[in-house]
């Protein structure tokens, strides 16, 4: 028995919508979508005796032609005579290089080729003195079968990225000179952002502690004593920004909390008060340092090298100890006979800092803060040297509440 389908009847069209308000209307909540290409509107040029390039969409001041993700290259080619050509030909070409232990590769990252005339598909048209164009980068590059994401303009004592744009202009084999060719650098610069914003640097860390303990991650871990001194270990606590993702370009609040009987804190101070209770003068006989370390590893031929280096130094002011009974000890309770010693601090990236955390095989750059406790003179101090390393990641741009198409 054969089924007989329903009829259906058509939908009606969905009504127009408008972002003008109509009489009566008004806006509870608006999202403004911006691109940041607009607001480069700068032009660079390269000249040569037979060819002129020209790109849009530069930042002001730029030397470099810089590109974001996908980032859109447009511009025209200027050429100084026409005649006789067979085919002028745009390319977009990326290296990475790395060296280890005198070995190096070299990884083609980007090669896109872009005919912008060719005497073999104009039916005997001459080529035009001005060629527009307008390509795009590429967001990956093929590592064998894995897609892995285009790494940053990037250098470093082992690793270089670099990518270029070059115009090739073909003439006939007999003419002296075949072909005539403008090579520019460029700079592929992909920005991103933290998914949410963290507290400002000023706001002191025992009011929003209080307030709004979530904002803040707490890294914990120990600085032990030597044996034959028979002391308690010191536990550290490091609490940061819980975003954990942050912009080089603002300042990073932290604090420092150091826990232990007092007999294990006295080689960080001068001596003990009268009544026994901690006193408030630093001895220095302990460096206390939180920095930023950025480590670079670059793989060749199943090799390793990491290099490393300190992109941004912490700077601690002695602070007032939290009370004994606040919240934020709750998973780890001071103890009787526990005091503590604390520090508020500020980090920030220095200036040369221009690109951000980033991940591809064969190279990776990975940001840490490091909380580094050392005795000015070991064979002498009770405690041993700790240097804990907490993995987060930079970025090129603070949290905004608005959208941004990159």
């Amino acid at each position: 028995m054969e089924s007989i389908l329903p009829s259906y009847t058509p939908s009606p069209p969905s009504p127009s919508y408008s972002t003008q308000l109509l009489p009566g209307e008004q806006t509870v909540e608006e999202t403004q979508r911006r691109s940041l290409q607009t607001l480069n509107t700068e032009v660079f040029r390269r000249i040569t005796d037979s060819i002129t390039l020209v790109l849009n969409d530069q930042p002001l001041g730029s030397i470099t032609p810089v590109y974001e993700r996908n980032g859109r290259v447009r511009g025209h080619i200027y050429l100084r005579s026409s005649e006789g050509l067979v085919e002028v030909t745009l390319k977009l070409e990326g290296h990475l290089r790395l060296e280890t232990s005198g070995a190096a590769t070299t990884t083609l990252v980007a090669s896109d080729s872009y005919s912008l005339w060719s005497s073999s598909s104009t039916a005997g048209d001459p080529c035009p003195r001005t060629l527009p164009f307008a390509i795009s980068f590429p967001s990956v590059f093929m590592d064998g079968c894995q897609p892995q994401p285009l790494p940053p303009s990037f250098e470093d004592k082992f690793a270089t990225c670099s990518y270029t744009l070059s115009v090739v202009v073909s003439r006939p084999r007999r003419f002296l000179s075949s072909n005539d060719s403008l090579v520019v650098p460029v700079c592929y610069h992909p920005r991103s952002r933290p998914h949410t914003p963290m507290l400002p640097s000023d706001v002191p860390f025992m009011t929003t502690v209080k307030s709004s303990p979530e904002e803040w991650h707490q890294v914990l871990s120990t600085m032990n004593a030597t044996q034959s001194s028979r002391l308690a270990p010191v536990q550290c606590l490091l609490f940061i920004p819980s975003v954990q993702v942050y912009p080089f370009s603002e300042t990073i609040p932290f604090h420092l909390q150091l826990r232990a009987p007092s007999s294990s804190l006295a080689p960080f101070l001068d001596k003990f008060a009268s009544d026994h209770s901690l006193p408030v003068l630093l001895s220095g006989k302990i460096t206390i340092r939180v920095y930023l370390l950025r480590q670079v590893v670059a793989k060749v031929f199943e090799k390793q090298k990491v290099s490393k280096r300190i992109i941004g130094e912490g700077k601690l002011t002695y602070s007032s100890p939290l009370p004994d009974n606040h919240h934020s000890y709750r998973n780890v309770p001071l103890g009787e006979g526990i005091d503590c010693l604390d520090w508020d601090g500020e980090l920030r990236c220095t200036e040369d800092v221009t690109v951000g955390s980033f991940a591809t095989d064969p190279l990776s750059v990975r940001d840490f803060i490091v909380l580094s406790l050392e005795p000015l003179h070991p064979l002498k101090c009770p405690l041993l040297a700790s240097k804990h390393l907490h993995p987060i990641r930079l970025v090129t741009d603070p949290w905004s509440d608005h959208a941004v198409t990159w």
